[in-house]
């Protein structure tokens, strides 16, 4: 696979991989988004799906859940990363993600609060599992969690939250300067994601997003003939802590 790509589609793990084998019928209200922020931010949204997450009883219960799940890439970052590399490193390089997981009945009708807590553990769950399954399949190796404690989001509650470290092993990328071929080697760069849950207005909200944890610098020299040497700087100019600030800001501003 090229991993260049490492996280594309990545994301859309975090919900819309929750996917059982049907498309839901039944319209559910997607996850609020803070809209003005993601164009500021230069996000553009790739995907928006509505899956059918399982059907089952529960507790004597008959249950189903339904996901809303909306994904976005952070263009503005794969532009500046194109244009850096002279259009040879052009992929999705950071992720985020929203999703609102509605029961039916509602979680806020279900009588038993031992049953609720037991219906959103289990979407929490398989949202984790699948999140770090897309991963792994994205070309991440070391993907590893650890559990983060909790996040006040906008709707005043405490989310879940998981945090995942990763790394990519990407390849070599070559480009031309002043018509001479020039080789970047390949390398090992290291990834950071979260996963935020939390239940709200009788259902389950999800967000995450994924993005370099380090930034990719490099010198690369060249023979032209004995006497000339020509020496080529390569930084891509990433900026992991703004990326975890940003991504952060976003998970929890959605209702």
């Amino acid at each position: 696979m090229d991993r260049r790509r490492f996280l594309a589609g990545a994301l859309a793990a975090g919900a819309a991989g929750l996917a059982g084998c049907s498309t839901a019928s039944g319209a559910v209200r997607p996850p609020e988004l803070p809209e003005q922020r993601l164009e500021e931010g230069g996000w553009e949204r790739t995907s928006a799906d509505t899956e059918e997450v399982f059907s089952r009883t529960v507790g004597g219960t008959d249950v189903s859940a339904t996901a809303v799940t909306r994904v976005f890439d952070d263009v503005a970052l794969r532009e500046a990363v194109r244009e850096r590399t002279l259009g040879a490193l052009d992929a999705p390089l950071a992720n985020f993600f929203a999703a609102r997981i509605a029961f039916s009945p509602n979680l806020a009708d279900v009588p038993v609060a031992s049953v609720r807590e037991e219906l959103a553990a289990r979407a929490g769950e398989a949202a984790r599992g699948q999140f770090e399954a897309q991963l792994e399949a994205a070309g991440l190796t070391d993907v590893s969690a650890s559990d983060a404690g909790t996040l006040t989001v906008a709707t005043g509650e405490e989310a879940a939250l998981t945090e995942y470290t990763a790394a990519f092993e990407f390849d070599a990328i070559s480009f031309e300067v002043r018509g001479e071929p020039i080789s970047l080697e390949g390398g090992r760069v290291d990834v950071e994601g979260v996963l935020a849950s939390w239940i709200h207005d009788g259902g389950l909200l999800l967000s995450g997003g994924a993005y370099p944890a380090q930034n990719v610098a490099r010198t690369v020299e060249r023979e032209l003939s004995e006497a000339i040497t020509v020496s080529v700087d390569v930084d891509l100019g990433l900026e992991p802590e703004r990326y975890a600030d940003e991504v952060a800001s976003l998970v929890e501003r959605v209702e």
